[in-house]
């Protein structure tokens, strides 16, 4: 009977625990690592793109656009990415290809997909942006050049992708927040058990 009402003591406070308003949160993240990127506050961008013929990852665009839909409920959803071409991007360059030859209505496999733009510091991301039901717009290449430093080989030529979206779905991620609710919660839940252990322990 004791153990019964013991568990139902430690539910009922666990319980009360994982109902803690968002508001009592002020854990923070200031103790972050330290690390060595090419952007301001060492913030990486990851896309990842998911085809019905497979998932596919790119960590090398370096500009991403929300080309002013980002919160305007009243524009068409679209965004855009930059990078420089590479080979990590060989199932997005097929469905550019695919969309060009057959245009939207060809290879669904290609031709529809979604998209998560996801901005991360470390392991851990920060912003996320994920895009539903996307077709390619648009596709350009340009280069980049530093006027006539580039031709006096001081700096380099970059050419670059430059692919525009269009896309059906949208939904904001806040996974640093979400991120501060579970470990104050687990948190609270490792004090309470402790807290009970110890009050066990203590009659004993």
């Amino acid at each position: 009977m004791k153990t019964n009402l013991q568990r139902i003591v430690i539910m009922g406070f666990i319980a009360s625990i994982l109902l803690v308003p968002a508001g009592q949160i002020t854990k923070t993240f200031g103790d972050e690592p330290k690390l060595e990127t090419d952007s301001v506050n060492d913030i990486t961008l990851r896309t990842v793109f998911h085809f019905r013929g497979g998932t596919e990852y790119i960590n090398t665009f370096k500009n991403f656009d929300t080309m002013l839909s980002g919160f305007d409920r009243t524009k068409p959803l679209a965004f855009k990415l930059e990078g420089v071409i590479g080979w990590d991007r060989p199932m997005l360059y097929h469905a550019i290809d695919t969309t060009f030859i057959q245009g939207t209505i060809g290879n669904l496999d290609y031709s529809e997909f979604d998209v998560d733009v996801i901005f991360q510091h470390g392991d851990q991301p920060f912003r996320q942006f994920s895009y539903g039901d996307c077709q390619i717009k648009n596709y350009n290449v340009y280069t980049e050049y530093d006027k006539e430093e580039t031709y006096n080989a001081k700096t380099k030529f970059v050419y670059l992708d430059r692919i525009e979206f269009d896309c059906r779905g949208f939904a904001l991620g806040n996974p640093t927040y979400d991120k501060m609710l579970q470990d104050q919660k687990a948190e609270k839940i490792s004090e309470a058990l402790k807290s009970l252990e110890q009050k066990k322990n203590g009659k004993k």
